[in-house]
């Protein structure tokens, strides 16, 4: 049974994960915008959003950070990146339980879709409470269209693939097939199995080294919400990106899994959630505040699933600035870029299992190459 991460607080479908350790020098681009300074005193995104104040997983906003204890760290660092950046151009495939393509908040951004069980391109979600498809997209894709939140790639071109309930080996090699004949660059996968296969692992390595023309696709696992060893999952896989949690204090979620494999943390809650988008469904525009999960929500988006959106988004920006980075470069930038947060000491190379190489900070990033 393909399980799914998606948050700590909602059922979902799958278990998810990643890491790698390969050593490589950056590719260089001198024709992009400089990267600002970041001084994390307060929201510099410009903005028009009405809920971006409470996406604190990305800026700081000193009245909303004080009002709930928020750590002044707890954010990715994007200072004034989303400005100057939004993964235009870039192919990210979702694969998740169904989506709300028509959501208000995602015109424009869907792309191609595939539903695995039917063939089709109808990826609707089963039931209106099966929302961890459309709020895993908001994180990574939501417009920036004055509708509600933005997402950290608002320009990204999505691709949704609609997974099985029940999948075989082979009905999951399809699925990462289906991504690549799409022309995806990334791959989120807010999921895992627990116990991947020797062939499922064989087509993700495979991807991963050998897709976008011999780049590799970056392929992004949720490590899992257990607060375990990830052991046999996809994300202990070494040629995936294995995202981990962090909370409103800046710290290692409690439920977050870990182990040797972890490659870093980002922002995915715990106790409060991680704004993003809820299905619309009946609600229409009557009641607009209905078609989001926000903040203090009690049914809020919480966990690694809301993490791994954030690392691929994040991904798509880096691939923006310079199309040619491979996916080697590419892990290499997120670690070396990495804020050493918590009190887990950091080894010789600059990871423990607990956070991996740290926390993603995308000012770091955006200035290695």
């Amino acid at each position: 049974m393909v399980k799914v991460l998606c948050s700590v607080l909602l059922v979902l479908l799958i278990v998810g994960c990643g890491g790698s350790s390969d050593e490589s020098t950056p590719s260089t681009n001198t024709s992009s915008p400089s990267v600002p300074q970041d001084s994390n005193e307060t929201t510099s995104i410009s903005t028009d959003e009405p809920y971006f104040t409470q996406q604190w997983s990305l800026a700081k906003d000193n009245a909303f950070y004080s009002l709930n204890g928020i750590d002044s760290d707890a954010n990715i660092h994007a200072g004034t990146l989303l400005d100057s950046y939004t993964g235009s151009g870039v192919k990210i495939a979702v694969i998740d339980n169904g989506l709300d393509a028509s959501h208000e908040d995602l015109v424009g951004a869907i792309v191609a879709a595939y539903d695995a069980v039917t063939g089709t391109t109808n990826v609707s979600q089963s039931t209106q409470t099966a929302n961890h498809g459309t709020a895993v997209t908001g994180i990574v894709a939501a417009r920036a269209n004055g509708k509600g939140i933005k997402g950290v790639a608002s320009g990204a071109d999505i691709i949704f693939i609609k997974y099985k309930e029940y999948m075989s080996d082979s009905d999951t090699i399809a699925l990462f097939d289906k991504a690549a004949s799409l022309g995806a660059s990334i791959i989120s996968n807010s999921w895992g199995t627990g116990d991947v296969s020797p062939a499922v692992k064989a087509k993700i390595v495979d991807l991963a080294t050998n897709g976008r023309n011999g780049k590799g696709i970056v392929i992004v696992f949720a490590s899992g919400n257990d607060d375990q060893d990830m052991g046999n999952d996809e994300s202990s896989i070494p040629e995936v990106i294995s995202v981990g949690s962090t909370n409103k204090d800046n710290l290692r979620a409690s439920y977050s899994n870990y182990g040797s494999n972890l490659d870093i943390v980002a922002p995915g809650g715990e106790y409060r959630g991680i704004t993003t988008l809820d299905p619309m469904g009946s609600k229409g525009s009557a009641s607009i505040v209905a078609n989001y999960l926000l903040y203090n929500d009690s049914n809020a988006f919480v966990g690694t699933s809301a993490a791994t959106p954030l690392v691929s988004g994040i991904v798509a920006l880096m691939l923006e600035k310079n199309p040619n980075l491979t996916r080697v470069e590419i892990e290499n930038i997120l670690k070396n870029s990495a804020d050493k947060i918590g009190i887990v000491p950091y080894d010789f190379s600059g990871r423990n299992d607990y956070y991996g190489y740290g926390k993603v900070n995308l000012t770091n990033i955006m200035k290695l190459f």
